[in-house]
């Protein structure tokens, strides 16, 4: 495992790498997914990893056999000079939950490229939209195309609730699908939920009941406050979801 990166390394030079976050309680949770779409992106943007899928898979059980690692969020980085491992703490509880998050719109618009839709190691635009809403009182931000249509936040994916279905933007916007997403998909059908993906214009975010958001470490996190709009973070829908995902 390469610890260190050198400043000839493409990672150093232009942020070119990809990586993937996994969350990690008795076992890493969605494994094989976050492989599948590591690889994916690899092929997609014609990015070199080098070793091949079982390797990293056999690599991060051995390193969590090794290092007995529970309840973390561990981070494979894949860069052109090797991997790296390394491990942090899942920042949400309890208490993150019962509060809510509160999100603001990021100063930043985004046009549609290809980078969007990949896990890259270039995040300066979700680190600096983190940031501006962290300093403003707020949780996290969300995106907006230059049209003003809601596309996700800096660090989750977005769901807008309305009676019986949820809606969420197209899987074909700039947008990283995450994998929470993925299996939100499957328990919506297996609970009758509707899903619908389709245009949200931040001009009508007022017409919905209840808002949520998901990434592979929090979940289903319920959302209060879309600047100074609120929303119901006890909505039954979202709920639900959370107790089966």
């Amino acid at each position: 495992m390469k610890s260190n990166v050198s400043f000839n390394s493409t990672l150093s030079k232009f942020g070119m790498g990809l990586f993937e976050t996994i969350k990690v309680t008795d076992c890493p949770l969605d494994l094989d997914l976050h492989l599948d779409r590591l690889f994916n992106s690899a092929r997609e943007l014609n990015f070199d990893i080098c070793e091949n899928k079982e390797f990293y898979r056999k690599t991060i059980l051995e390193y969590i056999d090794k290092n007995d690692v529970k309840n973390k969020a561990l981070r494979l980085t894949v860069f052109d000079e090797g991997y790296n491992i390394s491990l942090r703490d899942i920042a949400y509880n309890e208490e993150t939950y019962k509060k809510g998050f509160k999100l603001c719109i990021s100063p930043i618009k985004r046009g549609d490229s290809i980078i969007y839709r990949h896990k890259t190691t270039n995040y300066y635009e979700s680190m600096y939209s983190k940031h501006f809403a962290v300093d403003n009182g707020f949780d996290d931000a969300i995106f907006l195309d230059t049209s003003g249509r809601v596309l996700e936040c800096s660090l989750s994916n977005i769901f807008f609730v309305k009676s019986n279905t949820v809606y969420t933007p197209k899987s074909s916007s700039p947008i990283l699908n995450g994998i929470m997403k993925l299996n939100l998909c499957r328990v919506c059908e297996s609970l009758n939920i509707n899903l619908v993906e389709c245009d949200i214009d931040i001009s009508s975010i007022d017409e919905y009941e209840g808002v949520f958001v998901t990434n592979s470490l929090m979940g289903v996190m319920p959302v209060t406050q879309i600047n100074q709009i609120d929303f119901d973070k006890e909505n039954k829908i979202i709920k639900l979801i959370k107790e089966n995902l």
